[in-house]
């Protein structure tokens, strides 16, 4: 199997979560992803799934793939009873914040934060599954992990930095009409205008955002490469699995509030100035995923 060829599927996601001007399409691609994979029959494949995934990065025996997804899938039935509800009802939440027709941009820095928060704890969560997976990589794979790390930066350098900043511009345009109109359906020329006029706006930070990813995966290998002393390791990798924005550089850091203070705007002026077809749409469709995850917490398996 070809080590890239498993990650591309959560590579572009990836990017848009972490980098600055891709936090426009956060919540959009998020609630997308949550329609693919909320399903009974998806979740409860799920453990499969991501033992895949992870051997995609690294080459794992027999022993450890049996004790991953052990760990995995007890570990999903904990999120399906206990953080799948919550997402819901933040869900159902934003839903109501939209028909609102009165979004404010504090309102939708809210909104970010909660969902943040929820991926801190969900991260937290997996932590003492995380830290025994690389704590029983041998050196060998190790290197592998390492290799395949800087093959996907190389990739990712090429995709989102490796082009002319008018290149990117229209991309960025183009990925972030589309996502939106998932939800909305087709904006009018005015509203695709708010869109770009405020990525326009926005501090292109895609080549520091890859430096960072550089310097994160640096650390990381260092980490499993110069194994501390238990608690240190628990610790540092705690630090970069669960918090790695507080290792931004501070300019960069800058780069993606102010990036957010625009969107934060863009967004509630675009929400408020829906059209009353555009607005049943999205709130249907919002209430939808809150549903689907509903009905996955209640049929969750004994």
């Amino acid at each position: 199997m070809n080590p890239l060829s498993t990650r591309r599927i959560g590579r572009w996601l990836t990017a848009r979560v972490q980098g600055g001007i891709g936090r426009l399409t956060v919540l959009p691609t998020l609630l997308l992803v949550l329609s693919a994979c909320s399903t009974s029959f998806f979740y409860d494949r799920l453990d499969t799934f991501i033992v895949w995934q992870v051997n995609g990065y690294v080459s794992l025996d027999k022993a450890q793939k049996t004790e991953l997804k052990r760990r995995v899938s007890d570990y999903l039935n904990v999120i399906r009873a206990d953080e799948v509800p919550r997402l819901a009802q933040l869900l159902s939440a934003i839903a109501t914040d939209i028909e609102s027709g009165s979004v404010t941009p504090p309102m939708i820095d809210a909104r970010f934060q909660e969902m943040l928060a929820m991926t801190e704890e969900l991260v937290t969560g997996v932590m003492p599954d995380a830290e025994w997976l690389l704590q029983s990589l041998s050196e060998q794979q190790i290197q592998e992990l390492a290799k395949n790390l800087n093959e996907l930066n190389d990739e990712m350098y090429g995709e989102y930095s490796g082009t002319t900043e008018e290149e990117r511009r229209k991309r960025r345009n183009k990925s972030s009409i589309s996502a939106i109109q998932r939800f909305t359906g087709r904006l009018t020329d005015t509203q695709k205008e708010l869109v770009t006029g405020a990525l326009q706006r926005m501090t292109d930070s895609s080549e520091q955002w890859i430096e960072y990813q550089r310097e994160w995966q640096r650390q990381f290998i260092d980490l499993l490469t110069n194994t501390p002393p238990g608690a240190e390791f628990t610790e540092n990798l705690t630090v970069l699995l669960v918090y790695p924005r507080s290792l931004h550089p501070p300019e960069y850091r800058a780069a993606v509030e102010a990036n957010r203070a625009i969107f934060n705007d863009m967004m509630a002026e675009l929400l408020n100035g829906l059209t009353e077809r555009q607005r049943a749409r999205m709130t249907k469709t919002v209430l939808g995923y809150a549903d689907t995850l509903t009905r996955l917490a209640e049929n969750r398996a004994n």
